[in-house]
């Protein structure tokens, strides 16, 4: 990060005191806003610069903002947060899950060993952004969760991002094609920094687009996520990332650990929709860059070795990000960059994101409509950490896995605060409202019920008897 905060002209001071006030009126005054410009923190999370192998820009139509985004995320964030204020209040559910708190250390860390690094100013602006972009997120997440019915929201929001990327994509296209691919095996990146970011983006769009056409296979907008999700897998593949490949793999067996025999036709499909895209740029002869992913061959351990070298030469302190050309394990990486202390935070991350997926998914054992959930916050988890061992994203502070984890481990907060509601206040409507039937209807009531809209978003597995809310009902 520069030791300085970026000049602004006249021009963009003008619009950013435009901005301010629409922004926060925009979000004051309609919750589907909010969602639209919260997908738009995703898209800019998920946009960077590019450099080839000579360390030269390679810029495309969108590189004034990529050069920006680091400020205008910040800002944004900070605007969203204050129109969200009355929505963060008035929550019942909403609360900033513990993962969320260990990322903002990680970044509030990262800033404090910068001032030793590189000056107390570089430090201070590295924790002020840490802040600015971690905070309000943390909080306006968890907060936009109403009742089970809202959930989707989440997804809708990566749906926004990820479009907004193709549109970007598709306008690069139009102007200069050749700026979406870089490197001798011309891999895509889209108009993200490299291909290792744009393949974790589509990987992790990716398993939500699964979730939502597994949970509502019937819905107005599955053919819009099939083409997402055919889109994604498209995208992972020109990368050329196999981390990426492996990334969603593991996000899709989850989804369909529960779900095997039913829905299963989305897995030809999706590979259908990607063979057909892959023709398609074989017959206008863009040269893909598919031989990487079955030529085999070592790419991390090199990497690896040089980041647990600079580690050891300087275990308390870590040598400096800016003295790093690798960046190939978070674990390693923020080792390298800060010391020990770093790699215990990023360890604690690590633990912190196992245990949510143990306690979501003996939290929602019992509860038959809200175990696709918890599969999608095991799924995604167990993704993002798979990656972490060979990116180092976990030490970015706006990239588009920090957003996505952000989403997933506020998911799982919000479905924990919502079981434990429920159970200890024995409110029937409240309970009906998040999808726990169980804790209020008969066995014969749940089972017309699942029969009638088809037992799309439950799953084969008996629900275990509740006391409490449901025999109170009963009486």
């Amino acid at each position: 990060m520069q030791s300085s905060l970026p000049e602004l002209g006249p021009v963009e001071v003008l619009l950013m005191l435009v901005a301010v006030p629409v922004v926060v009126l925009l979000a004051l005054m309609s919750r589907r806003s909010l969602l639209l410009m919260l997908g738009g923190l995703l898209f800019l999370a998920s946009i960077g610069v590019a450099r080839d192998w000579r360390g030269s820009i390679y810029g495309s139509w969108l590189l004034p903002l990529q050069n920006a985004r680091n400020v205008v995320f910040a800002g944004l964030s900070v605007l969203l947060l204050l129109g969200a204020m009355p929505m963060i209040g008035n929550s019942r559910v909403g609360r900033p899950p513990f993962v969320a708190w260990i990322i903002l250390a990680i970044g509030l860390y990262q800033g404090f060993m910068r001032i030793t690094h590189e000056g107390a100013e570089a430090g201070l602006i590295s924790m002020a952004f840490a802040i600015a972009t971690i905070v309000p997120i943390m909080f306006i997440l968890p907060s936009l969760i109403r009742d089970r019915e809202d959930i989707r929201d989440y997804s809708f929001v990566v749906g926004v991002g990820f479009l907004l990327f193709v549109g970007a994509c598709v306008i690069q296209a139009g102007l200069e094609p050749s700026r979406l691919t870089i490197g001798l095996q011309d891999r895509f990146i889209g108009v993200a920094a490299n291909p290792q970011h744009a393949g974790t983006i589509a990987a992790g769009c990716m398993i939500f687009a699964a979730w939502r056409i597994w949970g509502e296979p019937l819905a107005r907008g599955v053919p819009l996520w099939i083409i997402v999700f055919g889109a994604c897998g498209v995208a992972i593949l020109l990368t050329g990332s196999r981390t990426a490949i492996a990334m969603a793999g593991v996000g899709i067996l989850v989804l369909a650990y529960r779900r095997a025999g039913r829905s299963i036709l989305i897995l030809p499909i999706g590979i259908a929709l990607a063979f057909a895209a892959l023709k398609i740029a074989e017959t206008l002869g863009i040269d893909l860059p598919l031989a990487r992913l079955t030529e085999g061959g070592d790419t991390r351990s090199v990497a690896w070795a040089e980041l647990l070298a600079d580690f050891r030469s300087s275990p308390i302190a870590g040598i400096g990000m800016g003295e790093l050309e690798m960046s190939e394990n978070s674990f390693l990486f923020g080792a390298a960059s800060f010391g020990i202390g770093m790699l215990l935070l990023t360890l604690l991350l690590a633990v912190a994101i196992l245990a949510q997926c143990v306690a979501i998914f003996r939290a929602t054992l019992p509860y038959r409509r809200l175990r696709p959930s918890a599969d999608l916050v095991i799924g995604f988890n167990l993704a993002y950490l798979f990656g972490a061992n060979f990116e180092g994203y976990i030490m970015s502070r706006n990239s588009g896995a920090m957003i996505l984890i952000l989403i997933s481990s506020s998911l799982a907060s919000v479905l924990l605060s919502a079981i434990a509601s429920a159970e200890s206040s024995g409110d029937p409507d409240f309970a009906l409202a998040w999808g726990l039937d169980e804790l209020v209807l008969s066995d014969e009531e749940i089972a017309a019920e699942d029969e009638e809209e088809g037992d799309f978003n439950t799953d084969s597995e008996d629900a275990a008897p509740i006391e409490g809310v449901k025999s109170a009902h009963q009486a």
